[in-house]
């Protein structure tokens, strides 16, 4: 078996290489952290089984039951908090879909743990009891699909929002996110908090760039309002504008990059934590030569609006992820097809 462990070795090798290499030289993307994890976990898996072969079983054994205390343990443990956390969300925020996001993950892992009871009934006929285990196979499949997107997604945005700042940024920007009136909410202000500090940390200070049009229920456009608030924090006036058009988090951005003396300059945009990655993956669709920070939002509204930004990245790559519940649906059909054909 050696012959085919030395290979993947290998591949291992390069893959993790290359996605340290790339998550530390921009880390926009989730392929830098799907070859990061990926070549990792096949790089220590080829290590354990080339060890075991030669009669060292403690690696391999080891790795294998972290990866199995890993994933079932830590089901459990994630269903209850998140089914406590969107409890929390229910009562403390408004009752929509994206605020509900963490109390629908844990109600659908708790529907997972019941499902065999409900397809694998034991006095039905056995073409039907065939046809509901394809069924549970093919929902644990697609479950598991997920599962494993979110658990690389979660782990890119960790290591990106890590990365250190190493040039010095020609301007910072900050992305709007909505207004009480004309009145700058926490949420905002705790952005806006960020975006002073780091516009502090350097020496000539870059310009602030606010970033926000104004919504029906706003009496005034966000980047202005904004500008007004770090203005009145202590930040000098000619140090501040604010782009006052956009309607969304891409148009914050390409509206910016407008004001920009070089629109090629580096620049900081300044988001909530749990936006940064994926504003982070926009900056790069758009040419910004940028490096995302998040500003520290509370932490029960943090997982459902990092379920929230999951969402939409899977949504972003919906063809993708078509194909792939396509092929899963054609493999249930196909054994379906084999479980009912007369013999």
């Amino acid at each position: 078996m050696s012959w085919l462990l030395y290979p993947l070795l290998v591949i291992g090798l390069l893959c993790f290489g290359w996605g340290l290499w790339r998550m530390l030289a921009d880390g926009r993307r989730i392929l830098y952290g799907l070859m990061l994890m990926g070549g990792l976990g096949l790089t220590l898996f080829s290590v354990g089984v080339l060890l075991a072969e030669r009669g060292w079983y403690l690696p391999l054994a080891a790795l294998l039951g972290t990866l199995f205390v890993v994933t079932f343990v830590s089901y459990p443990v994630l269903m209850v908090f998140l089914l406590v956390n969107g409890v929390m969300m229910w009562r403390r925020e408004s009752r929509t879909p994206g605020n509900m996001l963490s109390l629908l993950a844990g109600l659908a892992m708790l529907g997972l743990t019941f499902l065999p009871r409900l397809t694998w009934p034991t006095d039905w006929p056995i073409g039907v009891q065939a046809a509901l285990t394809g069924l549970y196979l093919c929902i644990m499949a697609l479950a598991g699909y997920v599962a494993l997107c979110f658990v690389v997604f979660a782990g890119t945005s960790w290591l990106y929002r890590r990365l250190p700042l190493r040039t010095h940024p020609e301007a910072v920007i900050v992305l709007g996110a909505g207004l009480l009136g004309d009145r700058v909410p926490p949420l905002l202000a705790g952005r806006l908090a960020k975006a002073r500090e780091v516009q502090e940390a350097h020496d000539p200070r870059p310009l602030l760039i606010t970033s926000g049009g104004q919504g029906p229920d706003e009496t005034l456009p966000e980047g202005e309002a904004m500008r007004r608030h770090v203005i009145d924090a202590g930040t000098p006036a000619e140090l501040v504008v604010a782009e006052t058009a956009s309607r969304n988090t891409r148009e914050n951005l390409v509206l910016s990059r407008a004001l920009l003396p070089d629109p090629d300059a580096p620049v900081v945009v300044v988001t909530s934590n749990y936006h940064a990655f994926r504003a982070a993956m926009l900056t790069r669709s758009v040419g910004l030569d940028a490096k995302v920070v998040g500003a520290p939002t509370a932490r029960y509204y943090y997982p459902s609006a990092l379920l929230r930004e999951f969402v939409a990245v899977m949504a972003q790559n919906r063809v993708w992820n078509l194909a792939v519940v396509a092929v899963v649906l054609l493999g249930y059909l196909a054994l379906l097809g084999l479980a009912v054909w007369p013999i």
